[in-house]
């Protein structure tokens, strides 16, 4: 998601300065996308600059002037354009899976502890979650956008999905380590001794993947639409080395 065409969704609204703007991220999309004055004050500039916004200075004899944004015609058609656009895939990144999957390493308290900090982290957010639809209705008609209301709470609804699916992961990830067998953690080996062992077990990976061609399908679709464009060539150039 382009930062751009967050804060030109924003600024649809009605005309805004960065501080206001920041305001409305951390009160609104916070749960999903989350953005610094360090960057929306750069991001304003060059929008402005492309004639997406324009600025105006409101003067005031007591306070530090204003700089206020608002959309152009032009801003407002790329704002339309990137909305009705097929949504990219962003990559997933997850710590707490990297942990999970090399977790051998550690003891299994240790796996326990990290895991269970987790699902603090995800029931604190739940919580947060549930408050958030009651707050979205009073602050949608406190601004007079009621008609917003429904496509905010149902961004709300996303998360509280989420983050009940993650939880219930956790919980039973928990469970499954509490009951494995002492002897598979703090493993400071993991079988491979060697480069002529990596190799074994690539090789290994080659003839699993040719006995079971349906297993991955769609992988490849699924990891380039999570690659940016420009990241695209690199990826292709990296999948041509392994293949060799």
């Amino acid at each position: 998601m382009s930062l751009k065409h967050a804060l030109l969704g924003f600024i649809n609204y009605g005309p805004m300065t960065g501080y206001e703007l920041k305001k409305f991220f951390d009160t609104s999309v916070a749960h999903f996308w989350n953005a610094e004055l360090s960057q929306i004050y750069p991001a304003l500039k060059a929008m402005e600059s492309e004639g997406l916004v324009e600025m105006k200075v409101e003067v005031q004899e007591d306070r530090p002037n204003r700089k206020v944004y608002s959309i152009t015609e032009p801003g407002r058609r790329e704002l339309l354009g990137w909305l009705a656009k097929p949504s990219e895939r962003e990559q997933v990144r997850e710590p707490i899976l990297i942990k999970v999957f090399f977790g051998s390493s550690l003891s299994k308290q240790e796996l326990i502890s990290v895991l269970q900090n987790c699902a603090d982290e995800t029931r604190t957010a739940l919580t947060y979650l549930q408050h958030a639809h009651q707050f979205v209705d009073k602050f949608v008609e406190s601004i007079g956008l009621e008609h917003e209301a429904l496509f905010w709470q149902l961004t709300i609804d996303c998360g509280l999905k989420v983050h009940r699916a993650e939880l219930d992961w956790t919980e039973e990830a928990i469970q499954k380590i509490t009951a494995a067998d002492d002897s598979i953690f703090e493993n400071e080996r993991h079988g491979y001794e060697g480069v002529n062992d990596i190799r074994s077990a690539m090789e290994a990976l080659d003839r699993v993947k040719s006995l079971m061609p349906g297993a991955l399908s769609g992988a490849d679709t699924y990891l380039h639409s999570a690659t940016s464009p420009a990241e695209q060539p690199a990826a292709k150039a990296k999948a041509k080395v392994a293949g060799r």
